[in-house]
C-alpha cells in the first residue's frame, strides 16, 4: 500500500506490520504461504522490468557514459540476506518491502552473523526511523529516511527465541503473534475431493492487489482517518487492556500492549483502504474509518494481546499464565475475598459460576491466590 499514512500519536505511521505465527511441526501453519501469492506480481513485475533496464543501460552506456546505472528493484526479500544487501534493498526501493519466511530459521540464523545480524534496522524501520550505517568496503555510506518494512514469518515454538532472544530488547514487541498448538488430522487429499484450487483462487485475487498498488503508485498521498468517536472507543479499549496489566503487576508486558495499539491502528488502516479501494483517486486522497472496521480491528487487539501474552510467558519458566480475561477478574477482586463476592464480580465480567470456580480452583494450584480459610481468600503477588 504505496504511499497511505495515518496520524497515530502524532507521528505518521504506514501501514506496515510484522507477524509471527507460531505452531507445532505439521499443524497446517503453512497455508500462511497463500498470502505470499498475492504480491508475487508485483515483485515479478518489478524484477523484471529491473533486469530490462539494467540490459538496456548496458547496451547503451559505452556509447553514453553519462547514463546513470539502474537500480534493482525488487518487493521480496529473501531471509538469507545481508545486514548490508538490506540496506542496499531498502536504499534502492521506491516503497515498501517485504521480508516472508516460512521457516523463522532463514532468518534467525543471518541474525547470529556478524555480517547478517540487522535486528537493529528492523527494530527502527518499524517506527519508520531513519537507518544509516558505513561500510568501508566500496566506501558506502547508507543513510534512508522513511525505512517501510514489513515482516512475515512461521516456525515452531523452539524457532521463537532464536530468532527474538530477549522478549525486553524491544524486537518482541514490535511483532503480532498468533500461536496455536493443534497439530492437524490427516485430510483427505486425493483430487476427487479438491473442489477448490487455492492457486487460482489467490492469484486471481493478487491481479485485483497489483492494480490497488499501481493505483496508490500514482497518487502522491492517501490519508487514512478516523472520527472523534471512534478514537474515544479505541482509547477506551486500550486504557482497559493498560489498566488490566498494570493492576496484576505485569509492568514488563507493557511495552507489547502499547505497541499493539499501535499495530490496531495500521489493521483500521489496511481495513480502511481494502474497502474504499474503489473510491480512492487523486480527488479523494483522505479515506474515513468505517465503524465495522475499526470495531473488527478492536476485536482482533484482544486475541492478539492474549497471543502475545503467551508467547511473553513461555520466556520464563516461572511466569504465571494467565488470560487477560482472568487477569481483569483478577485485578477487580479485593486482596481477601469470599467466594460469593467474588462470583457478583465475575458474573459481570461474563464468568459463568462453574467456570468462576474452576478459575478459583486453577488460581489456588499456580499459588495466584490462597484459600485463609472455608470460601475466603487472600491474593498473592503475582507477575
Amino acid at each position: 500500500m504505496p504511499n497511505v499514512y495515518g496520524i497515530y500519536d502524532s507521528r505518521i505511521n504506514h501501514p506496515n506490520l510484522n507477524v509471527f505465527v507460531i505452531a507445532p511441526p505439521a499443524s497446517g501453519k503453512g497455508v500462511m504461504s497463500w498470502s505470499k501469492k498475492l504480491i508475487d506480481p508485483i515483485h515479478e513485475n518489478l524484477v523484471s522490468e529491473s533486469k530490462r533496464k539494467i540490459v538496456e543501460y548496458r547496451r547503451n552506456s559505452q556509447s553514453n557514459q553519462f547514463l546513470e546505472e539502474p537500480r534493482v528493484q525488487l518487493k521480496i526479500i529473501p531471509g538469507n540476506t545481508s545486514s548490508s544487501k538490506i540496506y542496499d534493498h531498502l536504499e534502492n526501493s521506491d516503497d515498501s518491502l517485504l521480508i516472508f519466511e516460512t521457516e523463522a530459521d532463514s532468518l534467525s540464523n543471518m541474525l547470529k552473523q556478524d555480517w547478517g545480524d540487522f535486528s537493529d534496522l528492523l527494530r527502527k524501520c518499524y517506527h519508520h526511523e531513519t537507518v544509516s550505517i558505513s561500510r568501508q568496503t566500496g566506501d558506502r555510506l547508507y543513510e534512508i529516511k522513511n525505512p517501510k518494512l514489513s515482516v512475515v514469518v512461521s516456525g515452531t515454538p523452539n524457532q521463537v527465541k532464536p530468532l527474538i532472544d530477549s522478549r525486553e530488547n524491544g524486537l518482541f514487541s514490535r511483532f503480532i503473534y498468533y500461536y496455536f498448538d493443534e497439530v492437524s488430522s490427516w485430510k483427505d487429499v486425493s483430487p476427487r475431493n479438491q473442489t477448490i484450487s487455492y492457486d487460482e483462487i489467490f492469484g486471481n485475487e493478487s491481479f485485483g492487489i497489483k492494480r490497488l498498488y499501481n493505483k496508490l503508485k500514482t497518487i502522491p498521498k492517501v490519508e487514512v482517518r478516523m472520527h472523534d468517536s471512534q478514537w474515544d472507543l479505541f482509547q477506551e479499549k486500550m486504557i482497559l487492556a493498560d489498566g488490566i496489566i498494570q493492576a496484576t503487576n505485569k509492568l514488563d508486558f507493557m511495552p507489547v500492549v502499547r505497541r499493539l495499539g499501535n499495530m490496531t491502528f495500521r489493521i483500521i488502516m489496511i481495513l480502511s483502504i481494502m474497502r474504499n479501494k474503489e473510491n480512492i483517486s487523486e480527488n479523494n486522497r483522505i479515506i474515513y474509518a468505517r465503524d465495522e472496521d475499526v470495531i473488527s480491528s478492536l476485536e482482533l487487539l484482544k486475541i492478539l494481546i492474549e497471543h502475545s501474552l503467551n508467547i511473553f510467558d513461555k520466556y520464563d519458566k516461572k511466569s504465571i499464565q494467565l488470560t487477560m480475561s482472568e487477569r481483569n477478574l483478577l485485578s477487580r477482586l479485593p486482596e481477601n475475598f469470599k467466594r460469593g463476592e467474588g462470583l457478583e464480580i465475575a458474573v459481570v465480567l461474563g464468568f459463568p459460576e462453574r467456570t468462576y470456580d474452576e478459575t478459583l480452583k486453577k488460581w489456588e494450584r499456580k499459588k495466584v491466590i490462597q484459600k485463609v480459610s472455608h470460601g475466603v481468600y487472600q491474593k498473592n503477588q503475582i507477575n
